[in-house]
């Protein structure tokens, strides 16, 4: 027989359903019900984290009920304390239908055959590769890194090994990073919209603007310290097929019409920005399945993923629900001041507002904490910081201060991962990246300071 861990999909199917009719029909007993069941997941999941996600876990609940005891919180309160980023563990649980219609559509092999093509040497390389993962990360995702590190791997094989792990690393985190600022499915996004209450509609094109800015200024610093480094060409099996562009053309239009969905059920059918991605991932992918006469491999592929991807949540359940225990319980404890007192000492001063926020997602991130982990102890004195910035600036603050810092953390997935793919340290990845994460996180704390101009 099977172990009962293969059907955890079910109960938590069952929670994300019990969350869709609580959106619909907001009610206290439900929101409790959700609560009692998400407490129940945390139990289950906490045997099955990995080491680093129990120590948060432990942590952020040994803090929350440090403040429930200080605060005036009571008992019954308690459950609705674990229900609210049941929310964000949805989208999770939904994310691997739209990777899975990429599969199935065969869109990965895309990148494959735009990196393929000939480069004159590392420094236009470096740039083409860049480019290639901001564009196809967004839909893509972890995937997009693991095949472009694999092919970059073979095409620099006779690159000296400290030159091309350095490149590897460079091009392949960088461009995830610049492709999660705008991303509609980058949680780390989300988030900070769920916090701020901002349209994501008025948040994109500042986002964007990061992301270009991002793009010219990482990549001329590639070119340039690449320049001097030749590559052999590919062989003609490696060069891009004539029908590329084309494909790349529909993979974009499908980008466009899957974020114009988003905006429509946001602005127009008035749904929360979260919700409006989570339940527009499945219809869309099956869509776009339909459509490119792929629809038998995406259900075969989606089902065994998602049923995978979902019965696997558990660093992420034990971190999110602990995490939510914790921000409601500081809420209401009389200890939220001491964490209000640094920012109202910064009142009138934006820029070193900017400054506190960026360190402290930069420190918190090298020191092993998950960065939603830090964005969750910002939505807890969320109220005061609005007070100091409009929502969308706000937004784009916490947004980019906070993907800043994804190829600089040291416990991070796409880090861990690039250190199995490279075998190195870890650190070693962090501090080649750590510049980079500091001009980012002052890029994207520029441009949030520029809209206050506007808003």
């Amino acid at each position: 027989m099977r172990p009962i861990s293969n059907y955890l999909y079910i109960f938590y199917s069952f929670v994300f359903i019990l969350n869709v009719v609580h959106v619909f029909w907001d009610h206290p007993t439900l929101y409790s019900i959700i609560g009692v069941l998400g407490m129940v997941m945390t139990a289950i999941s906490f045997p099955r984290a990995d080491r680093v996600f129990k120590i948060l876990g432990v942590v952020l609940l040994g803090a929350g009920a440090f403040f429930f005891f200080s605060g005036e919180a009571v008992w019954r309160d308690i459950p609705t304390f674990f229900a609210g980023n049941i929310g964000l563990l949805f989208l999770l649980s939904m994310l691997p239908w739209m990777n899975s219609v990429v599969k199935a559509g065969r869109y990965n092999k895309l990148l494959q055959s735009l990196l393929g093509n000939n480069a004159r040497g590392l420094g236009s390389l470096y740039i083409r590769s860049e480019m290639t993962m901001v564009s196809l990360a967004a839909f893509l995702n972890l995937s997009s890194a693991t095949i472009a590190q694999d092919l970059l791997k073979e095409q620099l094989k006779d690159v000296k090994m400290k030159i091309k792990n350095s490149f590897i690393l460079m091009a392949t985190l960088r461009g995830y990073s610049l492709a999660l600022l705008w991303s509609p499915l980058e949680i780390l996004l989300a988030t900070s919209i769920f916090i701020t209450g901002a349209n994501y509609l008025e948040v994109l094109p500042w986002m964007l603007l990061i992301a270009i800015l991002g793009i010219a200024m990482d990549s001329f610093i590639g070119k340039m310290m690449f320049r001097k480094e030749g590559i052999n060409p590919p062989s003609d099996k490696e060069k891009a097929p004539e029908h590329s562009r084309k494909k790349l053309t529909t993979f974009i239009f499908a980008l466009v019409l899957f974020l114009s969905i988003v905006v429509f059920l946001g602005n127009i059918i008035q749904l929360d920005f979260l919700f409006a991605v989570t339940i527009a991932i499945f219809p869309f992918a099956f869509l776009w399945a339909v459509f490119v006469k792929r629809t038998r491999s995406f259900l075969q592929i989606g089902w065994s993923n998602w049923k995978w991807k979902t019965n696997h949540l558990s660093n992420f359940i034990v971190l999110l629900l602990s995490l939510s225990f914790l921000t409601e319980t500081l809420n209401q404890s009389p200890y939220l001041q001491y964490l209000q007192d640094p920012i109202v000492s910064l009142e009138g001063n934006p820029f070193l507002i900017m400054l506190f926020i960026q360190a402290a997602f930069l420190v918190m991130t090298v020191l092993g904490v998950h960065p939603l982990a830090t964005m969750g102890i910002f939505g807890g004195v969320s109220e005061l910081l609005l007070g100091a910035f409009p929502p969308v600036t706000l937004t784009i603050l916490l947004a980019s201060c906070a993907i800043a810092t994804v190829p600089s953390a040291p416990y991070g997935l796409i880090v861990t991962m690039t250190s199995v793919a490279l075998r190195m340290n870890p650190y070693q990845i962090v501090l080649r990246n750590l510049p980079y994460s500091l001009f980012l996180g002052f890029l994207g704390g520029g441009i949030s300071l520029l809209t206050l101009l506007i808003y």
